[in-house]
């Protein structure tokens, strides 16, 4: 907290910040540093305290101020690669945030990550982050995905890239068990390209 104050960020909580304001740019060197020294700085196995804390340093590199942050970028893989695991929820966190953050540059990066991910709520974000990457490699990534559990995510990121050549594909989702992935097929079949 007091290296926050000195920087013009007071709180009380790491978790006032991740409830409040959606971007903190001052604040974006602060939880670098502190993620990737919380091991040193709070040594010993992981306590109820320091899983606080590491959840809400994860949860505030969630912010647009981090954008293409190599250094964000590294410490939120390093947290879902931890090991022992850190709690699915704080993975889905790490992965919005490098859905966020993350920039086409990022993608070999994030596709190993979200190769290396049991299926599971994290890899969702990483899966909607390929719609940034308008790629054949992108978009062979993403339909990949369309037989999954995370069929909705692939579809909204074909979307977002424009993926050609993918309609048939996606056309059979509008008959999906799921209403969100129906919505999102028919939504999909209105955008993308013939």
């Amino acid at each position: 907290m007091e290296d926050l104050a000195a920087v013009g960020v007071p709180c009380y909580t790491l978790g006032d910040l991740a409830n409040g304001p959606r971007t903190i740019p001052q604040g974006i060197p602060v939880f670098i540093d502190w993620l990737g020294n919380l091991d040193a700085r709070i040594p010993g196995p992981e306590t109820e305290h320091r899983s606080a804390i590491r959840s809400g340093l994860i949860r505030n590199l969630i912010d647009p101020a981090a954008r293409g942050n190599q250094e964000a970028i590294d410490l939120l893989i390093a947290q879902v690669r931890r090991n022992p695991p850190i709690p699915e929820r704080m993975q889905t966190w790490a992965c919005d945030g490098l859905r966020l953050i993350g920039r086409p540059e990022h993608f070999s990066q994030i596709v190993e990550l979200l190769d290396a991910l049991p299926d599971g709520t994290a890899m969702y974000p990483l899966i909607e982050y390929l719609g940034k990457v308008k790629t054949s490699d992108s978009r062979d990534v993403a339909v990949r995905y369309l037989d999954s559990i995370a069929r909705g995510s692939a579809i909204k990121a074909l979307v977002q890239m424009k993926a050609a050549g993918v309609r048939d594909l996606v056309e059979p989702f509008v008959r999906d068990r799921v209403p969100s992935v129906r919505k999102a097929a028919a939504r999909a079949l209105e955008k993308l390209p013939e």
